[in-house]
């Protein structure tokens, strides 16, 4: 109690001269938030059920300055005061607890946003977040300084205790996906020494492309993936701010998704946050469950260009019906935007092609045998997510059926027929991926 009482007296002491040092005092904001945070997790807990509660940490980029302890011991006190609620609340840890409170400070430009979980302490799912805006004043910012003696940083800076470990492939943390950059949960996460990886399970509700990021100072790998096969979906490493990093990808409404954040090397340690966001609702007018159709044409001279426009982070998506079996080629033309295109099988959505310059300049050009009365996409996007103007056209170069020759089937060694040099025969590729194997017999 003695310990209690004095590290209460210094908090009391550190605020007090922080609030000397400025006309006005957060205090009463800070209050009434905390106030009507609680009642909004009280009424959350009620419905619930939830029989009992942790009280954890909110930490300000890895530390836990005054404004971090002020915030929590305002809420612990508002709830504890709570007349009449059906739940417990615990301290010294998480054990025997259902849920956990915990959070994050921000200090973004102009605001400093207090971001508050409900965390269920059994699988760590997100069951509910709040957050909450201030006006970046003297005063907050004096009750954030003490942190930055501890802010940790480049390769080999000693790590925080993260919360969510240990977490895997089997035990992945659960997030839940932000309408946009602005109102995602940042989750503050720590990379510890000897090769730790982090792991985020992600569940679209909707159709969509998507951002995952990390924010600091120290240099982060991300790798995506679908959970069900485990296949690679993408990676990055330097695609964001600094060094950090960022993936865009599409995803699918209720299908599971894996991004994992290691350090760039064995030796990067320190303090990270990772966010997810779906990007701007499409302006285009194009999606997979709505593409634009497309009817290519016969060849190069004869492809209809179709002038489009798209903003950042957007796709334009291409259905293409072939008619009959033959080479198609899908590109876009224009100097303004550096594309990416992938193409797909229309009804499995197997990515079958992608590309990135391999058409004029910074254009995108793929070709590939289609079959006739399938359906295929074609989907196009700035390459680093920029918006701007391109062309995109598409046309079928239909291939010459051959009958099979005479020496058919002659497609590896044992079936090889002899030929003698200097001798000419005539022979078909049948079908296109025809091989022929020969026995040349040379006479002496």
């Amino acid at each position: 109690m003695k310990k209690q009482a004095l590290l209460i007296l210094f908090f009391f002491i550190v605020i007090c001269a922080v609030f000397s040092q400025n006309n006005t005092s957060p205090a009463p904001q800070l209050d009434e938030a905390v106030s009507e945070l609680a009642g909004n997790i009280h009424k959350k807990l009620t419905d619930e059920k939830v029989q009992k509660i942790a009280i954890g940490q909110i930490t300000y980029r890895g530390t836990v300055p005054p404004l971090c302890t002020y915030w929590i011991n305002q809420l612990t006190g508002d709830l504890t005061n709570i007349p009449n609620r059906s739940y417990l609340i615990l301290s010294g840890g998480t054990a025997g607890a259902d849920w956990t409170i915990t959070g994050e400070i921000v200090d973004i430009a102009g605001v400093i946003r207090v971001y508050t979980r409900l965390i269920r302490t059994e699988d760590r799912s997100i069951q509910s977040a709040y957050q909450s805006d201030f006006e970046r004043t003297g005063a907050f910012v004096a009750m954030l300084a003490s942190s930055q003696s501890g802010q940790s940083g480049a390769s080999g800076s000693s790590s925080i205790q993260d919360d969510y470990e240990p977490d895997s492939w089997e035990n992945p943390v659960s997030y839940e996906i932000g309408e946009n950059q602005d109102t995602a949960v940042l989750i503050n996460r720590a990379i510890s020494p000897g090769g730790d990886e982090d792991f985020f399970l992600l569940i679209p509700e909707r159709d969509a492309r998507i951002v995952m990021e990390t924010t600091g100072s120290i240099d982060t790998y991300m790798e995506f993936y679908d959970l069900e096969t485990r296949e690679k979906l993408a990676e990055d490493d330097d695609g964001g701010q600094g060094t950090n990093a960022r993936i865009r990808y599409s995803v699918e409404a209720g299908h599971s998704y894996i991004a994992k954040v290691r350090g760039y090397s064995g030796n990067t340690t320190g303090n990270y946050a990772f966010r997810a966001f779906y990007t701007a609702s499409s302006t285009s007018g194009s999606s997979w469950s709505n593409p634009i159709a497309y009817e290519p044409g016969s060849d190069e001279d004869d492809a209809q260009v179709i002038n489009r426009e798209i903003e950042e982070d957007e796709e334009d998506f291409f259905l293409i019906i072939a008619e009959k079996d033959g080479r198609l080629t899908v590109e876009t033309t224009g100097s303004d935007l550096d594309t990416y295109m992938e193409f797909f099988n229309a009804d499995t959505r197997e990515k079958l092609a992608e590309n990135d310059d391999g058409g004029q300049g910074y254009n995108a050009r793929i070709r590939h045998s289609v079959e006739a009365g399938k359906r295929y996409i074609a989907k196009v996007y700035g390459y680093d997510g920029e918006g701007g103007q391109y062309g995109f056209r598409a046309y079928i170069q239909v291939q010459t059926r051959f009958a099979p020759d005479e020496y058919e089937p002659d497609g590896d060694s044992p079936q090889a027929s002899r030929i003698e040099t200097g001798t000419p025969r005539q022979h078909t590729f049948h079908p296109a991926n025809d091989v022929g194997c020969r026995n040349i017999q040379r006479l002496v």
